[in-house]
């Protein structure tokens, strides 16, 4: 991919060039966003332009032909190391982390192939437990010369604050319609403008969110799931009976009920921080999307986006699927109530 095929973050980019342009990059970046807006791409094109060896040091770009470029397209190249979950678990291992011989922690001191610098990409940072954070406490300390580490999530507040006290901080908005519109094209999801431009009106600017919505099962839950949060007061035994009904008969057990899960939560998150926009008056009201939050106070909007993003954060850890969304939506009928 080139710089120029990239939709969104402008501002990320332009600061990102200047920072290269003045030799004042951080050795670690944290960025935090909603899945599907392209963070991971966008720090693989920097890796990319800061491991070029035919421009400059000073800017950010490539050339997309030299030998470093075409191993960067193809994952091979060894300066770049990427660590992200294995599909069928839950979170990332620590012999991911600290493997010996084989370890992030162990590749990153490694002299680099290319002569310039060593960089890693750590996807999924949000999984990360007490003891993979603490694992890499140390090489985030003490990085060694010229490393530069992205560790990508969806929220600072998931990550320990050891970690982002580390780490420099990069938020990343929501793709505009227009740009999840012409990416919706570019990727066949959508066959024609209009039908691109109707999903990224629900999509919430996210790729992964439009992509889910393609699923007519999932469309339909997530009718079903906005019809009984419209309620009011709000029926805790239905919106439980929903999501767990939805589990059991659509979603394979383990791994894909986390997975299903993250994306209700993410949903609901998004949901609540538009909401809360709103009524602070930093964004305008959306009247052919439905928020069913909207008519709530700004104090309990940021009640319930603190206790989403927990249980959010328990997703990953060895607790039943049920007993989140019964304590999830428990909690949220009882603060909504109040």
């Amino acid at each position: 991919m080139e710089w120029s095929d990239f939709l969104g973050h402008h501002r990320q980019r332009r600061w990102f060039q200047n920072a290269i342009e003045h030799h004042r990059l951080a050795s670690t970046f944290l960025f935090v966003g909603p899945n599907g807006i392209g963070k991971k791409t966008f720090a693989k094109l920097i890796a990319k332009s800061l491991l070029c060896t035919n421009t400059p040091e000073d800017q950010l770009s490539f050339c997309n032909t030299c030998e470093t470029c075409v191993q960067l397209e193809a994952g091979t190249h060894p300066d770049l190391k990427i660590v992200e979950r294995d599909e069928k678990k839950t979170l990332v291992t620590m012999e991911q982390i600290v493997g010996e011989q084989s370890g992030l922690c162990y590749e990153l001191r490694m002299r680099p192939y290319s002569g310039r610098r060593k960089i890693a990409i750590i996807n999924d940072i949000d999984t990360f437990e007490d003891e993979q954070a603490n694992s890499l406490l140390k090489t985030l300390e003490e990085p060694p010369p010229g490393a530069i580490i992205f560790l990508v999530g969806t929220s600072e507040h998931l990550q320990l604050s050891t970690i982002r006290s580390r780490s420099q901080i990069v938020r990343f908005a929501p793709l505009s319609h227009t740009d999840l519109s012409e990416l919706l094209l570019r990727t066949n999801l959508a066959e024609t403008t209009q039908e691109a431009q109707s999903i990224a009106q629900v999509a919430r600017g996210s790729l992964e969110t439009a992509t889910q919505l393609k699923n007519p099962t999932l469309r339909e839950f997530r009718s079903h799931i906005l019809t009984a949060l419209l309620q009011r007061p709000l029926d805790f035994a239905r919106l439980n009976k929903s999501i767990l009904d939805h589990l059991k008969d659509e979603v394979a057990d383990g791994q894909p009920r986390r997975e299903f899960l993250r994306w209700l939560f993410d949903e609901a998150i998004a949901s609540l921080r538009t909401a809360l926009r709103v009524r602070l008056g930093a964004e305008d009201k959306h009247h052919n999307q439905l928020n069913p939050f909207e008519l709530l106070p700004p104090t309990t909007l940021t009640k319930l986006i603190q206790l989403t993003m927990k249980i959010r954060g328990d997703v990953s850890r060895n607790i039943a699927p049920a007993v989140l969304v019964e304590t999830w939506t428990a909690e949220l009928t009882s603060i909504a109530k109040a």
